[in-house]
């Protein structure tokens, strides 16, 4: 998908700004992108999962008031060495939760002994990055670390290739391929919803104490492509009431756990109206969601956007805008009395070399956070492909909360604030209503 992405940014078309908003950024961890002992760790060190105890509902580390997550990719999560260095970050900083693979983009199980027939059928087990996953759980909860299990929904080529029925169809009837010549499972099918909820139950039965569903979408394709698509049982049901719908659907179902169940979507479902082509759609997510978490890293953001010829370059204002986006579309719902989700950016803890020269470090993440700040939002989660964070550390605050070593050599936060011409059409719009006088009473006839 980095190739996608060049290709976006070689383009002006807004759509394709959208190309890799989950990849681009690294979404498919490959196994190179973390240490190789991952998954060669012996019978003597790490026991089968399955002869593994069930860590269980009781023993969950309670939630924070406030998240700071790093994301670790299923190969990082089943090496012991890197998860010493994760959690070692974890203890010294401001760290306090993992967002954990548990189903990646390449639509593997990143844990072995799954328990759910249709993914051994296809063999979504064949590739496990962890076999101590688990142990992984009991660990971080000794640790007091909140655990965040990541699943990759709609994009899954394993499932549709050996379950055809369930896949995106043509209008010839043949399976529907991506750019990457994938296939993709049909969102509308209920029996995909289930598939899904069933490896988050599994997650859950580990010890994980939340539920993160991404590739929570349809594909981004072209208007063009999309006349072409078929999706079998989608009746009258448009993108983004399906997308809310198996939200909705998956709370309801995995109730029983007493857990937030939560979303990613693409920084710009902030800034547009309608489901960005994608079926996700701010004001219908965010009633569903226990917690939403916009993607908005600015290497991801179109030539002009928010006033910017290269957003990547302003990642305080960029970031700040966004979420500005976010903070008063949520507001207005609030304010009519609807119950709405937390809302948790993920901030780009990387640099975009498909992109430019530009190497992000520590003064860009932490104009990022102060960003989320700013737009008077709490929480965080670090997005790195590799789970490599050593070059971003001097941004993070210590565990007590005491200025980070960036802020203690000097650095000032930046001073913006985004200009409402370049807010949400949907903002803007509402400011001008605000605005309009108020029609004045007829003349009284004396």
């Amino acid at each position: 998908m980095i190739h996608a992405l060049h290709r976006f940014f070689l383009a002006p078309a807004l759509l394709l700004a959208l190309w890799g908003c989950e990849s681009g950024d690294g979404r498919l961890a490959p196994a190179s992108a973390a240490a190789p002992e991952a998954v060669g760790a012996s019978a003597s060190a790490s026991a089968d999962s399955a002869e593994l105890p069930k860590t269980g509902f009781a023993s969950r580390v309670e939630r924070p008031d406030t998240i700071r997550a790093l994301y670790v990719n299923g190969w990082a999560a089943g090496s012991r060495s890197r998860m010493r260095e994760l959690i070692r970050i974890a203890e010294e900083t401001e760290i306090n939760a993992f967002v954990i693979d548990v189903k990646e983009s390449d639509t593997y199980l990143v844990y072995d002994s799954t328990a759910i027939p249709l993914a051994r059928e296809i063999g979504a087990d064949q590739r496990p990055a962890s076999r101590w996953l688990p142990a992984l759980l009991d660990t971080l909860q000794a640790h007091g670390i909140y655990s965040i299990a990541r699943i990759v929904v709609f994009k899954d080529r394993m499932l549709a290739e050996a379950r055809p029925e369930l896949a995106i169809r043509n209008l010839n009837g043949q399976i529907w391929l991506d750019s990457d010549g994938r296939p993709w499972v049909n969102p509308y099918d209920r029996r995909v919803w289930d598939y899904n909820i069933a490896i988050a139950a599994e997650a859950l039965d580990m010890g994980f104490g939340e539920i993160q569903w991404d590739y929570v979408r349809f594909p981004d394709v072209t208007a063009a492509q999309r006349t072409n698509m078929v999706y079998p049982g989608a009746g009258e049901v448009s993108r983004e009431d399906n997308i809310r719908d198996f939200i909705a659907y998956s709370r309801e179902k995995l109730s029983r756990y007493q857990v937030p169940i939560a979303a990613d979507v693409f920084g710009m479902v902030t800034y547009m109206e309608g489901d960005v082509g994608i079926g996700q759609n701010w004001e219908k997510l965010v009633r569903v969601s226990d917690a939403l978490l916009p993607m908005v890293y600015p290497s991801h953001y179109y030539q002009g956007m928010y006033g910017f010829q290269a957003p990547n370059a302003h990642p305080y204002e960029v970031v700040r805008a966004a979420l500005q986006d976010a903070v008063e579309r949520t507001e207005a719902l609030r304010q009519q009395g609807e119950k709405t989700a937390e809302i948790i950016p993920w901030l780009q803890a990387m640099s975009a070399d498909w992109l430019d020269d530009l190497r992000y470090g520590p003064h860009h993440l932490r104009a990022q956070i102060q960003a989320v700040y700013d737009s008077g939002l709490a929480s965080w989660a670090l997005w790195n492909p590799g789970s490599k964070y050593d070059l971003f550390l001097p941004a993070l605050r210590p565990a007590d909360g005491s200025p980070s070593p960036l802020e203690r050599s000097g650095w000032v936060a930046p001073e913006w604030q985004p200009p409402r011409h370049v807010l949400s059409p949907l903002l803007r719009r509402r400011d001008a209503a605000a605005a309009a006088p108020t029609a004045a009473p007829p003349d009284t006839v004396p």
